[in-house]
């Protein structure tokens, strides 16, 4: 792992900016090499996104939500959302007791040199080094007046252009997903009894189930992601509605529903994994009920029809448009 061996071969260089003990604040913390250094139990390993959580559970780091209040050094690791990666690094300077050190790590492919510019417009830059297609670069805490105050609110729940809550750098963000949008015009058979979004979002697809179709008794909602699923409870009021912070792909396989709603992730880093997809579509048919109904979108180009073989006894494309296919499928095997 690229980011890794960077971080850790920086670490293994440097000694006066890493504490011998006290709290080290990870922002969107991952399985990094270069953590296993220091004591567990310093670790403020921030992490919202449920497959990453899990993992740092299972080597010992014990992941948090939320940000502590004072830290002898800080680690930004970058995503790939630049508003994100501005607010973590005003979060963590917040954080941060005066004369402790903020690391900022990324990869090329997820805009460190465009970081390494706004982190220097506002503050001075101690050190850069630059490995495996990527940077980390850290500034000291030299007065409590946060430099990068600014960036604080870039994160903050807002209203899309749309009307609904979602935050700058989760999934169709700024409004609602054409594909999404489809798929709710593209259900010929109302849904009804119990039923499941698989990757919910922001919780468009639900929201718009819940207020179309009374017959739905209720309605589970599974995000991985945290912030995404925070902005789906304030956008569904309906008491029908249920919030799970759940890895689709590892969550237990049972269900019973009476139909499933999803617009499947296809990537998690920047490279398109068509193996999510399939994922959630052999879930999907271990969810459902004998007679139960799967409704997805995706785009048209993902290869999705063997697993649909493999997985329901009928299936059938219900619209097609240059970009998009909406399937439904039934009878799952």
């Amino acid at each position: 792992m690229a980011q890794s061996s960077r971080l850790s071969k920086l670490f293994d260089t440097l000694t006066d900016e890493l504490p011998d003990n006290g709290s080290i604040l990870i922002m969107r913390a991952t399985n990094n090499p270069a953590y296993r250094r220091f004591n567990a139990n310093d670790l403020k390993a921030v992490q919202t996104f449920k497959p990453t959580f899990e993992v740092l559970e299972n080597i010992g780091i014990r992941p948090a939500q939320e940000i502590p209040s004072s830290v002898k050094a800080a680690i930004v690791e970058l995503t790939r959302s630049k508003p994100e990666n501005l607010a973590n690094i005003a979060k963590a300077y917040n954080a941060l007791e005066l004369g402790g050190t903020l690391f900022i790590d990324g990869a090329k492919t997820d805009g460190i040199d465009s970081i390494f510019k706004a982190v220097k417009s506002k503050a001075t830059v101690e050190g850069s080094y630059s490995k495996s297609h990527g940077k980390t670069i850290w500034t000291l805490k030299g007065k409590d007046e946060n430099p990068f105050k600014e960036w604080l609110a870039l994160t903050d729940i807002i209203q899309n252009k749309d009307d609904f809550w979602s935050v700058p750098g989760i999934f169709s963000a700024d409004a609602i997903d054409p594909a999404s949008a489809l798929l709710c015009e593209s259900i010929t058979v109302p849904l009804k009894g119990r039923g499941a979004d698989l990757g919910a979002g922001w919780g468009y697809l639900s929201q718009h189930a819940l207020q179309k179709y009374p017959e739905i008794t209720s309605l589970d909602l599974f995000e991985a992601e945290k912030v995404s699923l925070d902005c789906a409870q304030k956008n569904i009021t309906d008491n029908r509605a249920q919030f799970h912070w759940t890895d689709v792909q590892t969550m237990p396989d049972k269900g019973g529903y009476d139909f499933i709603i999803m617009n499947p992730p296809f990537h998690v880093s920047r490279k398109a994994d068509v193996s999510l997809g399939r994922d959630f579509i052999a879930k999907a048919s271990k969810l459902l009920a004998p007679k139960g109904r799967l409704w997805m979108v995706a785009n048209k180009q993902l290869a999705y029809e063997a697993v649909l073989d493999a997985s329901f006894n009928t299936w059938s494309y219900e619209e097609q448009t240059p970009i998009f296919k909406v399937i439904h499928a039934r009878r799952p095997k």
